[in-house]
């Protein structure tokens, strides 16, 4: 029986209870952010309802959909648009990645107002652009310099955005001591109430800094740390955000310290390609990211923690996504929105290509190449899927309903319990 309420539950059995009831509340607020919070779901789907066949191997993002390209900035100052979440990413095919893709492009196109008909076309438009960046075979950035239209004023919008303003805007000023702290507003940070674990953190992460820099280590002191919400797919692992201050340029950094799990690709049986051997998913994660963007983000690296993997990035103002609200009715707009993202998947193959098991970068043009094969397959299973997503989606919503009830019935019953 399908049932994706209780597979969602399953799947999310090991994460901290106090915040799932916080991923469940996005994943009822539409099909698309659903879609977002279950990747596990697409793929156990995949595996019995592929209709194309695939033999190519490439690295993989894995959660690809179009929530999952943004822009960071590198250490080299410079500002990218890219692939930007690699929890899931894994050694796979080819279209898998491009399949989740196109798939999000029918679900986030539809709470767009855009019609079927048109979505269909976005969609085989958008599997030609990936197409014809794989066959010429050649990795490029997307950056300002290189790009037009919506996501050349999107990034022209976001290198220009004030750093102090950022850290203003997430840190309160202690008049007395003269000094920041975060912002606990109850949605994205969290109070540590263990004063153990709030300590630890901090002394842990004062260690890391002195590792990534070796040449001025008094320089930096972390002066707070909470819990940190973001993201659909991820809450319920343990996630944390430290207030770093530079003394010597009297500036502050956020830090973003998230739990590194295995892929929950790599968990399921369909998987058949043999992977590499990890140290750890932190190892994973950074090393996969490394391979497959143009430039990783400023101050990626992991850590480990109760033994437990983390991946540490710092957090800055030019970190965002693209804001589809401005493509609600307007498909062309939608299009131009997103073609980049479509050569990015192709770049981020190519650049990893060859890469401890993967294709070498001239199969993949040779897999493109021999698309007519496959790809009306993939389109069609991909409108199809998303119909599927839709369905699940209400059904899920349903007994989400029923459980928060229930809840209510069992709290007030205790609370009116007679003594």
């Amino acid at each position: 029986m399908r049932d994706p309420y209780e597979r969602v539950i399953h799947f999310n059995q090991s994460r901290d209870e106090r915040f799932l009831a916080i991923k469940y509340k996005l994943m009822a607020s539409s099909a698309f952010r659903f879609f977002r919070g279950s990747c596990h779901l697409y793929y156990e789907d995949l595996a019995s309802q592929q209709t194309w066949k695939d033999q190519t191997i490439t690295w993989i993002c894995g959660d690809l959909h179009v929530e999952n390209f943004g822009s960071y900035r590198s250490r080299h100052q410079v500002v990218y648009f890219d692939l930007n979440d690699f929890d899931e990413a894994i050694l796979a095919h080819p279209t898998w990645d491009v399949s989740r893709f196109i798939c999000s492009i029918f679900l986030a196109g539809k709470e767009l107002n855009i019609g079927d008909d048109d979505l269909k076309t976005i969609a085989a438009q958008l599997l030609d652009e990936y197409l014809n960046a794989l066959r010429i075979g050649k990795a490029y950035a997307v950056e300002k310099e290189t790009v037009d239209g919506i996501l050349q004023k999107y990034i022209a919008a976001v290198s220009e955005r004030d750093p102090v303003a950022f850290i203003e805007a997430r840190c309160s000023l202690d008049k007395t001591s003269d000094r920041r702290y975060l912002v606990i507003d109850q949605k994205k940070y969290f109070k540590i109430e263990s004063k153990s674990l709030y300590t630890s953190l901090i002394k842990i992460f004062s260690e890391n800094l002195k590792k990534l820099n070796t040449k001025n280590q008094s320089n930096f002191q972390v002066f707070d740390v909470a819990v940190r919400i973001a993201g659909t797919g991820s809450i319920g692992l343990n996630r944390y955000v430290f207030l770093v201050y530079d003394h010597e340029n009297t500036t502050y950094t956020l830090f973003d310290m998230k739990q590194a799990q295995a892929s929950s690709l790599s968990l399921s049986p369909f998987l058949k390609i043999e992977q590499p051997e990890w140290d750890d998913q932190a190892q994973r994660i950074q090393f996969i990211q490394t391979l497959m963007q143009y430039q990783t983000p400023a101050q990626l690296s992991r850590l480990d923690f109760q033994g437990q993997a983390y991946i540490v990035k710092a957090l800055q103002p030019e970190q965002d996504k693209i804001d589809f609200k401005q493509c609600v009715d307007k498909p062309k707009k939608f299009t131009d929105a997103c073609y980049n993202m479509a050569r990015l998947i192709a770049y981020a193959q190519l650049r990893s290509a060859g890469r401890k098991g993967s294709s070498t970068a001239d199969e993949l043009i040779n897999f493109a190449e021999q698309a007519e094969v496959w790809k009306t397959q993939l389109l069609k299973y991909t409108y199809n899927y998303a119909q599927q997503v839709e369905q699940d989606y209400q059904n899920f919503c349903k007994s989400y309903a029923e459980y928060r009830t229930e809840q209510k019935t069992v709290i007030s019953k205790a609370l009116h319990k007679p003594e």
